[in-house]
C-alpha cells in the first residue's frame, strides 16, 4: 500500500547539479534545503534540466520524511 501525503508544499528552488546518466538532479531553495528528482518526476521534462534552471518543486510532507511529489520549470529557455 502506498502511503499518503499528510501535506503538500510548494517552494521554489534552482538546480545545482544534473547527472542525466543515472536521472537524477540536485535542486536547493530558499532556505538552503537540498532536493532530488528523478526524470520519472511528474510536471518535469528532465533533459531540459541544467544547472541554474529555476523551478517550482511540489513537495509531498509524509509523517517521517518528504518527497519531491513534482517539478515545475519555470524559467524554461532562459538557457
Amino acid at each position: 500500500m502506498t502511503p499518503k501525503a499528510v501535506k503538500r508544499s510548494k517552494v521554489k528552488a534552482v538546480t545545482s547539479e544534473v547527472l542525466p546518466t543515472v536521472g537524477l538532479a540536485y535542486m536547493v531553495d530558499d532556505s538552503q534545503q537540498t532536493w532530488t528528482v528523478t526524470r520519472s518526476n511528474s510536471g518535469l521534462t528532465f533533459d531540459k534540466l541544467q544547472p541554474g534552471t529555476v523551478c517550482n518543486l511540489t513537495i509531498d510532507h509524509y509523517d517521517h520524511y518528504a518527497l519531491v511529489g513534482s517539478c515545475e520549470l519555470l524559467n524554461e529557455g532562459a538557457h
